[in-house]
């Protein structure tokens, strides 16, 4: 098991045996609260009263899925007491609410006052635990990490030169600093990639970082991108960064600045909720939309001969390939001559397939997609490798959309569409880096309303 998942095991154990003292401590409380007339034993009380038995087993386990949703889970190993503090403060107060309409709701007490009261009490039961349990286990982290080398193991690739200067500036300004990387080994850019994915799997780091290599931006972008595959986060200093996009962004990772070009900078509970939304909505789609599915295989098989879904290779996240799923809307001979875009007037594009891209209804196989991890409701529409590779030849930043997961839908479709050339796949790019800026819950409900809009009014291609 690695550190991260033995991490993350420690503050979850820790996370639910402290939920349950503190349920114990508030309901011995909440027993002293009973008016005198009551005969009731506070072992009859806790141990014979279903409501109290069952909330003390079930408040535990619903407060570890509320610290997994807020994301607290998500990065363990560079955690600080501040993001002990503020994440138990605010999810006690969201178990507070849930308790207090579950249960406290029905309990009679002779003053309101009371009840407000065992508010209180109950947020610092489901508080001071939690907070308690993951101080202890970050404080003993971080004196684990103050005698050893650093928070992430990390690879350097770039010249001798250059990775022994990086390692000396990631060096802790002061005794007190933890540092945040531990420099396990460095690779010369000009090895092959086989040979970098060797020493990856040998050093098992948990960051790279790409240094400047002769030849510009160009070489740059041919060694970050075979990395993305690895899933592991990328770090490139700010210059590099400046040279891919042309665009300044400063993520203040240690005294050094360097910005994480493998992941977008969203919340990781904006993340977690995303990846809900997308299995919840998706999995209703595949039964509620079972009727219309079963009409339009029965059209495309109508229409002409040939499978009713079609399966094409794109790239995903981190760009690892994936079949997408849509309805077949071309010949079955469409690509006998190789990869090619279609056009508003395709020859190639069946009556059937032409209605169907007309309201989008091709794309509905991919809730599939969705489903099992592949692809997001919203985010960046995934070309082929053919193209991407194409795409990357004239701007070298495409590959920062492989942040994310790929999306049915995204911005850069709302306004373009359907792209029929390699120039209109470049125009719409600076849409999905935009809304890798600026992912949230409220820009993916206007990028899927406008969708909506475009599949009923029919102003797909």
């Amino acid at each position: 098991m690695s550190i991260t998942a033995r991490l993350r095991s420690l503050y979850a154990a820790s996370d639910i045996m402290m939920s349950l003292a503190g349920m114990l401590v508030f309901d011995v409380i909440r027993w002293c609260y009973l008016p005198s007339g009551t005969s009731t034993t506070l072992q009859v009380w806790i141990f014979h009263n279903p409501h109290v038995w069952g909330a003390l087993i079930a408040m535990p386990l619903v407060m570890a899925v509320v610290f997994a949703i807020s994301g607290y889970y998500n990065e363990v190993l560079a955690k600080s007491r501040l993001d002990d503090l503020r994440n138990s403060m605010v999810t006690a107060a969201l178990g507070t609410l849930m308790v207090y309409f579950a249960a406290m709701i029905d309990d009679y007490l002779p003053h309101r006052i009371h009840n407000y009261e065992l508010i209180v009490v109950l947020w610092l039961c489901l508080w001071l635990p939690v907070y308690a349990g993951r101080a202890v286990i970050t404080a003993t982290r971080r004196r684990h990490l103050r005698r050893s080398g650093g928070i992430y193991r990390c690879l350097i690739v770039g010249s001798p030169e250059a990775a022994r200067g990086m390692q000396r500036r990631l060096a802790p300004d002061n005794s007190r600093s933890i540092p945040m990387f531990d420099v396990v080994g460095h690779i010369p850019p000009a090895e092959p990639t086989d040979a970098i994915d060797a020493a990856i799997t040998r050093l098992q780091p948990q960051a790279i970082i790409v240094m400047p290599v002769e030849g510009g931006v160009r070489h740059t972008i041919d060694i970050i991108g075979p990395l993305l595959r690895h899933g592991i986060n990328i770090y490139v200093p700010l210059e590099v960064y400046n040279l891919i996009t042309s665009r300044t962004r400063i993520s203040d990772v240690t005294s050094e600045p360097l910005i994480d070009i493998s992941r977008a900078h969203i919340p990781a509970s904006t993340a977690n909720i995303k990846r809900i939304s997308d299995v919840v909505v998706s999995a209703l789609a595949l039964v509620v939309l079972a009727p219309v599915y079963a009409a339009i295989a029965v059209a495309v098989k109508l229409d002409s001969p040939g499978p009713v879904f079609y399966r094409q290779q794109r790239v995903g996240r981190f760009k690892r390939p994936f079949n997408i799923i849509k309805f077949r809307t071309m010949r079955t001979d469409a690509e006998a001559d190789g990869p090619q875009l279609s056009s508003p007037d395709d020859p190639r594009i069946t009556r059937t397939g032409r209605f169907l891209r007309k309201y989008r209804l091709d794309e509905l196989p991919q809730f599939a997609n969705v489903l099992v991890g592949d692809m997001s409701l919203v985010g960046p529409r995934p070309e082929r490798e053919h193209y991407v590779n194409r795409i990357v030849e004239r701007v070298p930043y495409y590959s920062l959309v492989h942040q994310v997961r790929p999306g049915i839908t995204s911005w850069g479709m709302v306004k373009y569409g359907y792209a029929t050339d390699i120039d209109q796949m470049i125009e719409r790019l600076p849409y999905d880096l935009l809304y890798l800026e600026n992912i949230s819950f409220g820009v993916d409900m206007k990028i899927l309303f406008h969708t909506v809009a475009t599949v009923i009014t029919g102003k797909g291609l």
